[in-house]
């Protein structure tokens, strides 16, 4: 029944690589789609009542122990997100078959979205760090087809600035994951929690966590790191936008989220004052954004 935790990772996956091999019969791609999309929608709300009946479901691949295995690890924050994730993407597909377009359908649309819950719900479920990174290249991909799906000049100059901006966080992601380890010495989340509270709180891990804030950050598009994020969501169809907006950026808030409350939390006169006030900028400046 544990195993619950990777249906919403591995029920869209399978879908996904499906309909790889119905490229130009549209009306099977959309069958196909919302087929994987209900029954992963199905498996992330049994998940859900588990987690509320039994509180928190963990699952350790391959059985290795922390912090050698990979866990995976689902509460009833990432089991709501996770089924919050599917719902607004089932919704989104539904609504593509009118606004998307036939030319955008034939070329791997309803893949890109399924791989791209893959990466979202893979990192809202991991409990692994370094797991959470290639969960955010696996949405990222997928984010990079549908920018430039369609190949108008707009987009594809947006897309350039996009995965640029993406690349750049990424390496910056790995060089804060291989700093904490150095001085960690593990990955697993719970483990590091722990590990952190035994060795104090060195000034390397307020920096390693103002580093971390940096690249979810940029992810999340948080102020002043959001810079990228006007053109880049103007560029894409609304159907691609909408799943951008619900998605992506969440994905960032979420990760600054689990990992501030989880192990930067020894150093609040610092980490969480700065999270303040560039979280109250953002608000001001996304206002800002909208009313201009």
């Amino acid at each position: 029944m544990i195993n619950l935790l990777l249906f919403p990772i591995i029920l869209p996956f399978f879908f996904a690589i499906i309909l790889l091999f119905f490229k130009e019969n549209i009306l099977v791609q959309r069958s196909l789609t919302v087929i994987g999309l209900v029954s992963t929608l199905i498996a992330a709300l049994v998940l859900t009542a588990k987690v509320k009946v039994d509180g928190i479901q963990a699952l350790t691949l391959g059985s290795w122990p922390a912090p050698f295995g990979i866990t995976m690890v689902s509460d009833m924050t990432s089991a709501i997100l996770v089924t919050t994730s599917i719902i607004i993407t089932l919704f989104v597909v539904i609504y593509s078959f009118t606004a998307i377009g036939k030319e955008r359908e034939r070329f791997y649309y309803y893949p890109a979205v399924l791989f791209m819950l893959v990466g979202v719900n893979g990192a809202f479920t991991t409990g692994d760090i370094f797991n959470m990174f290639v969960f955010f290249e696996v949405l990222l991909m997928a984010s990079y087809v549908l920018i430039v799906l369609g190949g108008e000049k707009r987009q594809l100059r947006e897309s350039i600035k996009y995965i640029l901006v993406n690349v750049i966080s990424s390496a910056f992601f790995v060089v804060a994951i291989a700093l904490l380890y150095s001085v960690i010495g593990t990955l697993n989340m719970a483990d590091i929690s722990v590990k952190i509270t035994e060795i104090g709180q060195p000034g390397i891990i307020t920096v390693i966590a103002i580093l971390f804030l940096l690249v979810f950050g940029i992810k999340g598009a948080i102020f002043p790191l959001y810079f990228w994020l006007p053109g880049a969501y103007a560029a894409p169809p609304v159907p691609v936008l909408a799943l951008f907006g619900a998605l992506l950026t969440k994905v960032g808030v979420y990760a600054i989220t689990r990992t501030y409350t989880l192990f930067f939390i020894h150093e609040l006169p610092v980490t969480h004052e700065i999270l303040l006030i560039l979280s109250i900028l953002t608000i001001i400046a996304g206002c800002i954004g909208a009313l201009a």
